[in-house]
């Protein structure tokens, strides 16, 4: 079950450019996974090269934050996929209408080793939902949204798809 999710910086100009028009030409559930998945192969890709929605590197932790983590003998290079926790919970939904990318609250073990689903990331840890620690993480590194190129990717994907509607209707 969604708690919460992230909007995606972005989605409105495609709206805005196709509107409804595609939702008459044929069925676009197919169309709408595709997108989805590759939205969130793009964003795990470009997560994982510690680049943000521009492409730049993400900003450094703040000092203090940086050596906390060496005091704990932690890495001190910003990696978003350190415990796996957010980022693995990052899914999406399509219907013929839309896409929607989220962080999904996962499972956790209790301390007696039995599951348990809570906003509770583990003992000392975040006390947060993936949305919420996603949403502040992107308040700083934005990770979370769709660049240029991605746009451009998305935009061929609807082009072909309307060729290939013109051409079985011909």
């Amino acid at each position: 079950m969604v708690e919460s999710s992230v909007d995606i910086r972005g989605l409105d100009i495609i709206t805005k450019k196709w509107g409804k028009a595609i939702l008459k030409l044929a069925d676009t559930s197919g169309l709408m996974k595709e997108i989805g998945a590759f939205l969130s192969f793009s964003m795990l890709d470009r997560t994982s090269k510690s680049e943000d929605v521009e492409g730049l590197p993400f900003e450094a932790y703040s000092s203090s934050y940086e050596q906390l983590r060496a005091a704990k003998g932690l890495p001190t290079e910003v990696d978003l996929f350190f415990t796996g926790q957010m980022l693995s919970s990052l899914t999406y939904e399509a219907t013929k209408e839309q896409v929607k990318l989220f962080f999904m609250d996962t499972p956790r073990r209790a301390s007696d080793g039995s599951k348990k689903t809570t906003k509770v990331w583990g003992e000392g840890g975040s006390k947060h939902s993936n949305a919420e620690v996603a949403y502040y993480v992107n308040e700083v590194r934005e990770f979370f949204g769709i660049s240029a190129a991605e746009m451009e990717k998305i935009t061929n994907i609807l082009e072909d798809f309307i060729a290939d509607i013109m051409i079985r209707k011909t």
